[in-house]
């Protein structure tokens, strides 16, 4: 290859990256949206959170010891978490969000604070890793993984 083909080649690569960045940031921008709009709708206990799950949505969470495989059974998981709580709010802590291709990660700390219906408020403190995949121009999660912190951290 001449030297002439492979600096034509290196600014076609350099632009190519130059022209994708805004598209980029633009995903990041609508990924961390659906994840806001997530958290608001399962703080509300609103029913539209499951039409943010993918079908094959997969959740994994301290307080049970199997993942809630596949959209029914989040949605199950979820519903009875929401039952057994006069409040759950989840926060995010120090969000944060990358895009891959059609892959999606939200990830940081939470604090949930929790008022069971049969007992006092306390709070859980953790970390969190949310994995979506875009399809037909939207977010939908795939994986979610809660864990907590271990006591006085």
């Amino acid at each position: 290859m001449s030297y002439n083909a492979r600096g034509f080649l290196g600014w076609m690569v350099v632009l190519a990256l130059l022209v994708s960045t805004p598209a980029l940031a633009g995903d990041v921008d609508d990924l961390k949206a659906a994840f806001e709009k997530g958290v608001k709708a399962y703080n509300s206990k609103d029913e539209a959170f499951f039409a943010m799950v993918h079908d094959q949505g997969v959740v994994f969470s301290p307080s049970v010891p199997f993942a809630a495989n596949g959209k029914a059974a989040y949605e199950q998981y979820t519903k009875g978490v929401w039952a057994a709580m006069d409040n759950s709010t989840f926060t995010a802590v120090n969000a944060q969000f990358r895009v891959i291709g059609s892959t999606g990660l939200a990830w940081g700390h939470y604090a949930i604070a929790l008022k069971p219906k049969d007992g006092g408020s306390r709070s859980i403190f953790g970390r969190y890793t949310v994995v979506y995949a875009k399809s037909s121009g939207k977010w939908l999660a795939v994986a979610a993984h809660y864990s907590a912190l271990p006591s006085g951290n």
